[in-house]
């Protein structure tokens, strides 16, 4: 044999590493293809049997397991559990309204993201369309996962959405059902009445049109709670800005989106060289919210503040204000359209809803758009604090 036989039949053994990467990426992808064929077919052989084992769920396991009521009821304040039971009561309900957000799949690279508003927006939406799927009696589930944001579902067992695709879904990032169209009926909910059929109606959190109504405080901590990692962050910022002595109040800053991230719309609160003059006004209301609540000040004489802002240079601000003790935390605000950027915005809720009250900046009179005009943020965290209206001053800074 020849030496260029020879080389020729060595080569052909040894492959070269980038050669060997390749045929590894080539055998991990046949091998993904296989497993995700094989799901698919047990799923689709195991459709004639899973409408009997969904019934028999549906008729013995639909309400809230007995161990998580009382883990619950340990957790919650006493004045939550007549609407906890109540909740617990239309679970069974054959009716069953879904609240759908696609949101945690816009930071991923493929799939389907539904973008929806920020975390004020969609929640009291969301608390105002279940106090109605209550009011109707019809169970609620929740296709809305966050729990790498802070929050969870307190009930997953009776309160989480299941796709039918199952693991298939969230591995390709899609579900079986749209609620693009963002609409709703909620005038529908409630009429089957006596009959045994199963329905399923999907419901975008933020559906077209939907005007968010009065709810009860308690549904939000009754259907959310927060993570371990939460808890520990929440505990560590609550003993170092002292929020239990109850002297501290929460100021809720919006500058607005184009104003502090650059997204272009009309929610524009402060901007440009009134931005100063604007955190000044903040302070100063802060300050008479703190005199009409008879807070009594700290070190050297110093009303204590909490400030929660969507803008850095509030942030950088404050920190050089010497009139007041004004805490915040360490983390940089960043847009809610990145679901990332939840993980902050929670902090900030539970923070300035554990405050002895609010005080907030409104929109601009002369303001044309859908905004509110007291930011639904702060209207959420004013609400889960479970305070009154002596306890949230509306600030008008322009």
């Amino acid at each position: 044999m020849g030496s260029d036989a020879i080389k020729k039949s060595l080569k052909a053994h040894f492959r070269t590493p980038t050669q060997n990467l390749s045929l590894y990426r080539s055998v991990l992808l046949f091998l993904l293809t296989l497993v995700i064929i094989i799901v698919f077919l047990f799923q689709e052989t195991a459709q004639g049997k899973r409408p009997k084992l969904r019934r028999a769920h549906e008729i013995i396991n639909r309400t809230i397991p007995k161990w998580e009521m009382d883990t619950a009821r340990e957790d919650l304040p006493r004045q939550c559990f007549s609407l906890l039971e109540q909740l617990n009561q239309c679970q069974s309900s054959k009716e069953t309204i879904i609240f759908a957000c696609h949101r945690k799949w816009c930071s991923s690279s493929y799939g389907h993201c539904e973008e929806v508003n920020g975390i004020g927006d969609r929640t009291q939406r969301m608390l105002s369309m279940v106090t109605d799927a209550i009011d109707k009696c019809t169970r609620v589930e929740f296709d809305y996962p966050q729990t790498r944001n802070g929050i969870d579902l307190r009930f997953p067992t009776s309160l989480e959405y299941r796709d039918p695709w199952g693991l298939i879904s969230e591995f390709f990032h899609f579900r079986s059902y749209d609620v693009s169209d963002h609409f709703v009926n909620v005038d529908s909910w409630g009429k089957l009445g006596e009959s045994n059929q199963v329905h399923r109606t999907f419901a975008h959190f933020t559906p077209m049109g939907y005007k968010w109504h009065h709810y009860d405080p308690c549904l939000y901590h009754i259907l959310f709670r927060k993570t371990d990692d939460l808890n520990t962050e929440l505990a560590y910022y609550e003993d170092l800005f002292r929020l239990k002595e109850g002297n501290t109040v929460g100021i809720h800053f919006r500058t607005g989106d184009l104003t502090a991230f650059g997204v272009k719309n009309n929610d524009i609160r402060a901007q440009g060289e009134s931005l100063e003059s604007s955190y000044n006004k903040m302070v100063a209301c802060a300050e008479k919210l703190a005199e009409n609540l008879n807070l009594s000040r700290g070190s050297f004489n110093k009303l204590n503040f909490f400030l929660a802002t969507d803008n850095q240079h509030v942030k950088d601000m404050a920190n050089n204000d010497k009139r007041y003790d004004i805490h915040m935390t360490e983390e940089t605000p960043s847009s809610y359209l990145m679901s990332n950027g939840d993980k902050t915005a929670y902090l900030d809720l539970y923070l300035l809803s554990k405050t002895k009250g609010l005080s907030v900046n409104v929109l601009p009179a002369k303001y044309d758009g859908p905004a509110e005009r007291v930011s639904t943020f702060a209207r959420l965290a004013w609400n889960i604090g479970f305070m009154n209206n002596e306890q949230l001053h509306e600030c008008e800074i322009g």
